[in-house]
């Protein structure tokens, strides 16, 4: 009887593993992957397939994006994931001092209503020394409407130079939600490949 039940828990302490390699570090989400049309953005990266996406290029200001969110029918404040390139070549960014645009994005977030630096750290990604902050402030529950109110929201940002290029990732959703898709956010920032290097 000791020897089934031995089997029985090994049975299902292999199941917990395979369950945490599949979902564990994903965040229990399937993803798609997403190819820039952009040359300026370059990139590769997994995203949310049920989520829609929208590229934009900025050549006065020398960037090209890509912004994931939340498939959602109501006008409710949606979950987002930005990916940033700027072009250091073409902005008067100064690529070498990364601690300096972390101060520079941090006073800017700092003047929303309610804002609070929740932490700041520097870390790896992608093999490329890296800075993440996370922040907390208050922004707009709807878009174009009168009856939009403040809202709490949580925003966390990670910060890396590739060659001339700044690269910038977001995550942004209302405070209450945040952990929803955060771990996604991990999962997501870590396919991040750009197609020269492919």
């Amino acid at each position: 009887m000791k020897h089934i039940t031995n089997k029985i828990c090994l049975f299902l302490l292999i199941g917990v593993i395979c369950m945490l390699n599949n979902y564990g570090c994903t965040g229990g989400f399937q993803y798609a992957q997403y190819f820039s049309k952009d040359p300026e953005l370059n990139i590769i990266i997994d995203y949310i397939p049920n989520w829609l996406y929208r590229e934009h290029r900025d050549a006065q200001n020398g960037y090209a994006s890509v912004l994931f969110f939340e498939n959602r029918e109501d006008k409710n404040y949606k979950a987002k994931i930005a990916i940033t390139m700027k072009n250091g070549l073409k902005t008067e960014i100064k690529l070498s001092d990364i601690e300096a645009i972390t101060d520079d994005l941090v006073t800017k977030r700092l003047k929303f209503k309610d804002a609070k630096l929740l932490s700041r750290s520097k870390t790896m990604l992608l093999g490329y020394e890296a800075r993440e902050v996370l922040l907390s402030y208050k922004a707009m529950d709807k878009i174009y409407s009168t009856d939009a109110k403040l809202i709490p929201v949580k925003e966390r940002i990670l910060i890396f130079k590739k060659d001339d290029k700044l690269c910038l990732l977001r995550y942004e959703n209302r405070e209450e939600e945040f952990d929803k898709f955060n771990k996604a956010f991990d999962h997501i920032i870590k396919t991040l490949r750009f197609k020269d290097n492919n």
